[in-house]
């Protein structure tokens, strides 16, 4: 590790924070900090891979998100509409009263992918939000 760090602040709900809990006292990591690099270091090289996206490409974005978050059925659907040209169909499943899965199959210019995943990503209420490329 870098002789010098930094510290930083996060605010988490939670469910997070007892998940990342309960993963560092399993002896997976030996600290939070620990884990947090490593599940940082995995985003950012995710987030690289994805904004090097050139041609055309073809996969599925997979978004799971809270179902009562306001307004965000609504911001998806407009997304989905904004981005007609790119997305060939989708499928909704609801894993419970407030959790929900979307499969949005994407064919399209690997730069309008990009756009899409990470409008789609910053939205308030979505849990993650995952691409594949095929």
């Amino acid at each position: 590790m870098a002789d010098s760090v930094e510290r930083i602040s996060l605010t988490l709900p939670p469910e997070l924070v007892e998940e990342l809990d309960a993963l560092v006292e399993s002896g997976g990591y030996a600290s939070r900090s620990k884990a947090f690099r490593n599940a940082l270091r995995a985003f950012l090289a995710d987030h690289r891979q994805r904004t090097k996206l050139s041609g055309i490409k073809r996969g599925s974005v997979t978004i799971v998100y809270d179902h009562d978050a306001t307004g965000l059925n609504d911001e998806l659907t407009r997304l989905q509409h904004h981005h007609e040209d790119l997305i060939v169909a989708t499928q909704h499943i609801h894993f419970d009263a407030h959790l929900c899965l979307e499969t949005v199959v994407v064919d399209g210019s690997g730069d309008a992918i990009t756009t899409f995943v990470e409008r789609v990503e910053s939205l308030d209420g979505v849990k993650q939000a995952q691409l594949t490329i095929i």
